[in-house]
């Protein structure tokens, strides 16, 4: 999958194809870490470039909000971590006690939408790219989760845009474990459980089981070609 900048944004962007187009979508993908977001994606990104359609790619922690601006400045700052090298998951940090602090994360919430607007305005209206999100804001709903908070999350749901598509790839705790093996069972199970209080809120929304990717990448393939077919008509 070819990679290039969006020079007149901060940060990196991944965009794909140099031909006009009319015809723009919000594509999401929302599902646990280890369940193929990634893979699928750049199956789906081959796809659309065969029918011309200029994509670009966006990862929510990596290109929108306060967070991905704040691990960008690190990186500046420190350098770029290596790739493969993370800390473990109960490792102390600042990102993992300030940045990644729920209460902080859910006040940061429509910060971080009004940074999206700006990327979406310019990837989607001035480029015409159709512009895909690997995770997007339900996945930060699933993240700040809390049982106390539900109402404050349906409400920013509700600020939230729809995507044109928004995928769910729902896959087994332990399969995901052992695709990635980077958070435990029982964590992945707590976030599959919020997973499917979230999504059911988002109107139009498609849940695909991810247990073969091979078909499940041949099942969304289809989907968004029948979505830019309507379209076109």
């Amino acid at each position: 999958m070819s990679r290039g900048a969006v020079p007149p944004l901060p940060g990196p962007a991944n965009v794909h194809s140099e031909c006009t187009v009319t015809l723009v979508m919000l594509i999401t993908f929302s599902g646990l870490d280890g369940a193929g977001k990634s893979t699928i994606i750049g199956s789906l990104v081959a796809a659309l470039e065969q029918h011309h359609q200029p994509v670009a790619v966006l990862h929510m922690n990596d290109n929108i909000g306060i967070h991905a601006a704040v691990r960008r400045l690190r990186d500046v700052v420190l350098g770029p971590r290596p790739a493969g090298l993370r800390p473990p998951s109960n490792a102390p940090s600042l990102r993992r006690s300030v940045l990644w602090n729920k209460g902080v994360r859910r006040l940061l919430y429509p910060i971080d939408l009004l940074i999206f607007f700006c990327y979406r305005f310019y990837l989607e209206r001035i480029r015409r790219r159709v512009l895909i999100m690997d995770r997007y804001f339900y996945d930060t709903l699933v993240d700040v989760a809390d049982r106390r908070w539900w109402w404050l999350l349906r409400l920013y749901e509700r600020m939230t845009p729809t995507p044109a598509l928004a995928v769910y790839l729902d896959a087994s705790p332990e399969m995901c474990f052992e695709r990635k093996g980077e958070y435990s069972v029982d964590y992945l199970r707590r976030r599959r459980q919020a997973y499917q209080v979230v999504m059911p809120w988002v109107a139009g929304s498609i849940v695909i089981e991810a247990r073969d990717l091979e078909r499940t990448k041949d099942e969304l393939r289809r989907i968004v070609v029948a979505r830019l077919a309507e379209g076109e008509a």
